[in-house]
Order: structure tokens, then C-alpha cells, then sequence
């Protein structure tokens, strides 16, 4: 008899842990919810240590003999699986929080037949430990656009980043001020991730910023802000444009009510360029600039722009 039973409780014990579709909790013989202990994260409403560092949890059948391991994961239902020590007993996992804020640890029990006890929700709040980043909200494409990264715990030695899960790369981090990274982005929109190391090797959280690549030209007037009414009739105003895309040699503005005839401006050696306008009434004056490659080729994107006259 020790012998069969030893042999149903280790067919069970690989029938779940293969990864078999979890069952629900038996109507004739239900089983109990688990207990969930965390020393660095408990659920009691408190802060605790923070994203990207490791705890222990330790997961207790609560009483159900039969019970053979534990499903665990953040998403419901829970997809890992662990064994106990014994039948009966407890299992403790190592699990790192990748996200500051509330989070939720998902438990299930499961016993020698498969039956699978109801979740038991592990619910922690989780210090944020992300780089702090800074930049444009709005970058050139193909051309370099400066971000900044600062500290969000102890220690930080480096800052690694990627873009839209594209290859990795690491930086030293700047003692005392934040580090620079230049980036360079195609057209379109984008998410950087950034995360830093200590010199312990602790990764932190991952901290995410989207942003958008326009190729559209840059437009800036002190004599006329854009949508600010501003000037007046016979007041000339001053055009500054910057390209956001490499190999500009000059720029095209049209006014919204003379598409047919465009006006160029062509670059300096920068890429930049000015032109002056003289408003002729008080209005509205609508106006959208492009730039352009020496082979004729327009940017994708056009500047809107909007002159009010007073």
C-alpha cells in the first residue's frame, strides 16, 4: 500500500508540473487557499524595498495534507510551478518586482489528485527604483537627440537603455550629475527603456518614456509666437527654421490659402535658415514649412505654424 501511494503522488506531481491545464478546486473535496509569507514583501499596505530588487516568499498548504506544490505568477491564473518540501508543507521562491507601485503575487494550491485550491491573492507595494529620465517629448529623425538620466536608488555605476526592444547599450553613470545619452531615432513612434546597476550588480526597474521622431522642420519667431497674437500690420517678423533630418539645402512654406505657390528658403551650411514676413492686415496667417534634401526629396512632415496678427 506505501508503495502505490508513493507512485499516485509522484504521477500527480508530474502531471502538474508538465505544465497540464490547472484544475479547478474538487466540489466533493475542495481545497484550502494558501498562505503567503514575504519578509521583504509583505502585504500589509507598506513600502517596500523596490523594483528590480529580489524577495522570498514562501508559500504554507494551510493545514491541506495532500497538497504537492504551488502555482505562482503575476498573472491570473498562476502559470509556475513549485513543489513542496513534503506533502503538505511549503515551498519559498526568490520573485523580483519589475514595476514600482501596487503588485499582486497569484497562489494557488494543488494537491496529490490535481485539484487546485482557489487563488490566493499576495497584494505588495514596491518602491520605485527607476532612472529618472528627461528629454524631448519630440526628436529629429536621424538625427542625435539628447537625453538625460538621473538616479532612483544608491550606488547606480551604470544606465543601460534600448528602443522599442531593439540592442542594448550601457553607459557609465556621471558622478554627481546626470549622464547624456545621445540617440538617434528612424521616423515614427518610439519607447525608450532605461534601467541602471549598482556596484553590487542590483538592476533597478525599468523606467519607460515614448517619444516621437519628426522629420518636420523646427519653426521659432520672437516677433511673432506661434498662435500668440502678436505684431501688427506692417510689422515684419522674423523666421528662424531648423531641420530635424539630415542633409537639408533648403526649406518650403506655404500659406494655407496659396498652396500654388510655395516660397523656398535656401539653408547655410548648419541646415538652418531665416526668412522675414510682413503681415499686410490683422488676422490669422496659417503657414506650413518642409524641408529638403539636395536631391529634391521633402520631408515627410510638414511644421505647422500659425501667425496672429493683432
Amino acid at each position: 500500500m506505501r508503495v502505490r501511494r508513493r507512485v499516485t503522488v509522484l504521477l500527480a506531481v508530474g502531471v502538474v508540473a508538465s505544465g497540464a491545464a490547472p484544475g479547478q478546486a474538487s466540489a466533493a473535496a475542495p481545497v484550502a487557499e494558501p498562505t503567503v509569507v514575504s519578509a521583504e514583501y509583505p502585504d500589509d499596505g507598506a513600502w517596500h524595498p523596490g523594483a528590480g530588487m529580489p524577495g522570498s516568499f514562501t508559500f504554507e498548504a494551510n493545514g491541506e495534507e495532500a497538497v504537492v506544490g504551488f502555482f505562482y505568477g503575476t498573472t491570473d491564473p498562476a502559470g509556475t510551478f513549485v513543489a513542496a518540501d513534503h506533502p503538505g508543507g511549503t515551498a519559498t521562491v526568490s520573485h523580483t518586482p519589475q514595476t514600482s507601485g501596487p503588485n499582486d503575487l497569484y497562489v494557488a494550491s494543488v494537491d496529490n489528485a490535481g485539484n487546485r485550491s482557489p487563488q490566493h491573492v499576495h497584494h505588495f507595494y514596491v518602491q520605485s527604483t527607476e532612472p529618472r529620465v528627461s528629454g524631448p517629448r519630440e526628436t529629429g529623425a536621424g538625427v542625435p537627440a539628447e537625453f538625460r538620466f538621473s538616479p532612483g536608488m544608491a550606488d547606480v555605476v551604470s544606465y543601460t537603455y534600448r528602443i522599442d526592444n531593439g540592442p542594448e547599450t550601457t553607459l557609465a553613470a556621471s558622478a554627481g550629475v546626470p549622464t547624456t545619452a545621445n540617440i538617434t531615432s528612424a521616423l515614427g513612434f518610439h519607447r525608450l527603456e532605461v534601467w541602471s546597476t549598482t556596484g553590487t550588480g542590483l538592476t533597478s526597474g525599468t523606467a519607460r518614456t515614448p517619444y516621437t521622431a519628426s522629420d518636420a522642420p523646427l519653426v521659432a519667431s520672437t516677433d511673432y509666437p506661434d498662435f500668440e497674437g502678436s505684431g501688427g500690420p506692417g510689422v515684419p517678423g522674423v523666421f528662424t527654421l531648423t531641420p530635424r533630418s539630415p542633409g537639408v539645402v533648403d526649406y518650403v512654406y506655404y500659406f494655407y490659402w496659396d498652396w500654388d505657390n510655395p516660397t523656398v528658403v535656401p539653408a547655410g551650411t548648419d541646415g538652418r535658415a531665416s526668412f522675414t514676413f510682413t503681415p499686410t492686415a490683422s488676422g490669422f496667417y496659417p503657414i506650413q514649412v518642409y524641408s529638403r534634401t539636395a536631391d529634391g526629396t521633402q520631408s515627410n512632415l510638414g511644421r505647422d505654424y500659425s501667425i496672429v496678427v493683432n
